[in-house]
């Protein structure tokens, strides 16, 4: 409850996140009833969903968070039915058999959630990750989770329900070169692979174990890259620019046309400030500053920044009154 709090505190934003008990998802919904002025407003705009994990691959059911989600879909908020079976311990070594267990597993989640409350919303929520057979630890980096995570919607398209998914991990214990390449090639596949909801994408190191604010910089910097890569090229008289082209002419130059000037601040993706494009003298006289050191100087002053509730007052005190706030 402490952990929706806090997030609903601080973003108005949807937040995800899961509970331990159906009594916890009860004090979860109450809070966020609460926040939203009702529970019946609260069920036509859920700002809240939650994290299922039902299954304990392979092909079993956890019992009480079974009980958590069916709770859930009764109140119409949303879950997301995680299942992330590890390629080579609790799913077969193939993708392909990882992802056809995934399938099944799923599909008896859904099932689950629409016997007990038929159109309740969810998220086909397949997380396929593998196993270090070498160590029988969990590999969050390699591409292959990049690879099944950007199969999962299309086998959830094929059902027709939307789906959730894992991009980000990686096996790197700091925010390193590592990081930066498993970072990348997972989030960009699960983007370009039409995932609908993805988690884990940003701040994570050592697969879930640790993560760094500097770390949330980076990956801002990947997302955001990623999410250019998603809006494509376009391809319409004012992006040909064939006039612009004629009109400068042969050996001249584009820096002070006017089609430049529009659309200098559109085309291209300007980042967060991360990353480094400045000459060797600049970067030099900067304090030939790496992306690490750059990161963290971001994240000083993102955390330096005074901070907003998005709680009204009287509801903030109303809900300290009933609850044990710890923040």
């Amino acid at each position: 409850m402490n952990v929706f709090y806090t997030c609903l505190k601080a973003t108005a934003k949807h937040v995800m996140a899961g509970v331990n008990d159906v009594e916890e998802f009860r004090k979860v919904l109450d809070l966020a009833s609460m926040v939203a002025e009702g529970l019946e407003k609260l069920k036509e705009r859920p700002f809240i969903s939650i994290i299922t994990s039902f299954a304990i691959s392979p092909l079993k059911l956890d019992t009480e968070t079974t009980l958590i989600m069916q709770e859930a879909v009764r109140n119409r908020i949303p879950v997301g039915l995680s299942c992330a079976p590890m390629a080579g311990s609790t799913s077969p070594i193939t993708m392909a058999g990882t992802l056809a267990q995934i399938h099944a597993e799923q599909l008896a989640g859904i099932s689950i959630c629409q016997l007990t409350n038929p159109g309740g919303p969810l998220l086909y929520g397949g997380i396929p990750g593998m196993a270090n057979l070498r160590t029988m630890g969990y590999r969050g980096g390699g591409v292959e989770c990049g690879m099944m995570n950007a199969a999962i919607h299309q086998l959830a398209e094929y059902i027709k329900v939307p789906n959730y998914n894992s991009s980000g991990l990686t096996d790197s214990k700091l925010p390193d070169a590592q990081a930066g390449w498993e970072k990348a090639m997972t989030t960009l596949l699960a983007a370009m692979g039409g995932s609908n909801y993805i988690h884990h994408a940003a701040g994570m190191l050592e697969s879930m174990l640790a993560l760094a604010y500097e770390q949330f910089v980076i990956d801002d910097e990947i997302i955001g890259m990623s999410c250019k890569v998603l809006q494509g090229i376009d391809v319409d008289p004012e992006h040909l620019a064939l006039e612009v082209i004629d009109s400068v002419g042969p050996g001249g130059n584009f820096m002070m046309s006017p089609h430049t000037l529009e659309h200098m601040r559109q085309e291209y993706f300007d980042g967060n400030g991360v990353t480094d494009a400045k000459g060797r003298d600049k970067w030099e006289k900067d304090g030939s500053q790496d992306a690490f050191a750059r990161a963290r100087g971001l994240a000083k002053k993102l955390l330096a920044k005074e901070e907003k509730s998005y709680i009204p007052r009287e509801i903030d005190q109303a809900i300290r009154e009933k609850f044990d706030i710890l923040l």
